[in-house]
């Protein structure tokens, strides 16, 4: 008998006493050796004291993380692609089991234990605190953003915190609005949400949503932000709204060999150093603006963990968070950037404009307008150069200014037009 034999019959004996006593659970050959199945592998990975409750499935990020250094050394943290190999060279080890697996096997293994001792770390973090029962989210941003405290701002407080509350207790849950934070360069935006929602459950988009890696940044976190709103274009801001209001994001995760659909579980916040920054004409009511002036973090340090007692003592008590406030809309006009056409416009719907402007049948007030009408004799562009998108930014302009666009008869033809709010009842 080689060296090596007596070295794995000395290795399996001793894991045969009273201290082991998961080793009747292994399928062993004719020789009492274990055999190189799957099923080994997990047991050992389950019961052996080396790895008892090492490995875990963490909810938040959708992967396996080791809970301690494991057996062939290393760190706590993400399960790699290094470790499938170290774990199959542990097996492998005469003087551990004695069992050459392949690398592969031992992932397998590893994704089954993992998955059998799920963790969610924000859940377990909210469950862990006991809020006081004083009542401190309406003024969240009045007393950690130095905003001023309207009913708006008072409305938006709760909202914002409970959102992200039922984000992790009902992954996937509806969120389609996003708080934008306004305020000078390096007042501390970007600090008040790193330290309210934690450095670790925290990132910032460094793509924009238009980009597939901004969906990379998305897994393990509580919370993304999306800084300098200002810069996006109106494409993009379409794209931020679009991913604001996704609740399922769906992706092949580590070592997973199929794509598979996992709810949405963080929020966005914004900030941005303009009040100017909105360009989509409906109103962009994704967007809850909030004006800060003093962030005090030291403040928010110190009563972080009741702040969010509170939020999961509301989100327990089935408070709404999705109940808009109506002076949103005002607040999201005021960072609407106007289109130059606009002015011109409304001077001439408004019959404002040089007389010359207008055909001579277009007498008394306009309460009803063609696409053609502003183009041709409002902004004064040839027929014949009146393109596609010139004629959506008119209808654009025109649905902002509250116009409703219906069919409507000339002479014995159909033709869409544009009607004032007033004439529409």
């Amino acid at each position: 008998m080689s060296k090596v034999k007596n070295l794995a019959d000395q290795a399996y004996r001793t894991r045969k006493g009273p201290g082991y006593p998961w080793w009747d659970r292994l399928d062993l050959n004719r020789d009492g050796e274990p055999k190189l199945v799957l099923h080994n592998v997990v047991v050992v990975l389950t019961e052996h004291e080396l790895w008892r409750g090492l490995l875990r499935y963490d909810s938040l990020g959708n992967r396996i993380i080791k809970t301690r250094t494991p057996p062939y050394g290393g760190e706590a943290g993400e399960l790699t692609d290094i470790d499938g190999g170290e774990i199959a060279a542990w097996f492998g080890d005469p003087a551990n089991m004695g069992m050459a697996i392949k690398s592969q096997m031992a992932i397998e293994a590893a994704e089954i234990v993992a998955n059998r001792d799920k963790v969610h770390p924000v859940c377990e973090y909210l469950e862990s605190l006991r809020w006081d029962g004083t009542k401190r989210l309406p003024d969240l941003f009045m007393d950690y953003c130095g905003a001023v405290g309207t009913s708006y701002v008072r409305a938006v407080g709760p909202m914002f915190m409970i959102s992200a509350v039922a984000r992790v207790m009902e992954p996937g849950c509806k969120v389609d609005f996003m708080v934008v934070l306004e305020g000078d360069q390096g007042l501390g935006k970007s600090q008040f949400v790193r330290e309210l929602f934690g450095a670790g459950w925290f990132a910032e988009a460094m793509e924009s949503p238009a980009h597939k890696d901004f969906y990379q940044t998305l897994q393990g976190r509580w919370a993304i932000e999306i800084s300098e709103m200002q810069s996006f274009s109106k494409a993009d801001i379409n794209k931020v709204k679009q991913a604001v209001t996704t609740q399922v994001d769906v992706y092949r995760p580590s070592y997973g060999r199929y794509t598979r659909s996992f709810p949405r579980q963080c929020i966005f916040v914004g900030t941005t150093n303009d009040d100017e920054y909105l360009r989509d004409p409906t109103g962009a009511r994704r967007f809850l603006p909030i004006r800060c002036t003093d962030v005090n973090i030291e403040l928010l340090r110190s009563m972080r963990d009741q702040l969010w007692a509170e939020a999961l003592a509301r989100y327990r008590g089935k408070e709404p968070w999705w109940n808009i406030p109506e002076e949103a809309a005002q607040e999201q006009d005021a960072r609407y950037q106007r289109d130059s056409w606009e002015d011109v416009i409304v001077e001439w719907v408004e019959r404002n404009a040089p007389d010359s402007h207008y055909p001579i049948e277009m007498v008394g007030a306009i309460n009803s307008v063609t696409i053609t009408d502003i183009l041709q004799h409002a902004l004064r562009m040839e027929i014949g150069k009146h393109s596609r998108p010139d004629q959506l930014r008119v209808g654009a302009i025109l649905r902002r200014m509250g116009w409703k666009r219906k069919k409507c008869r000339v002479g014995g033809n159909v033709a869409w037009k544009y009607v004032r709010p007033s004439e529409t009842g």
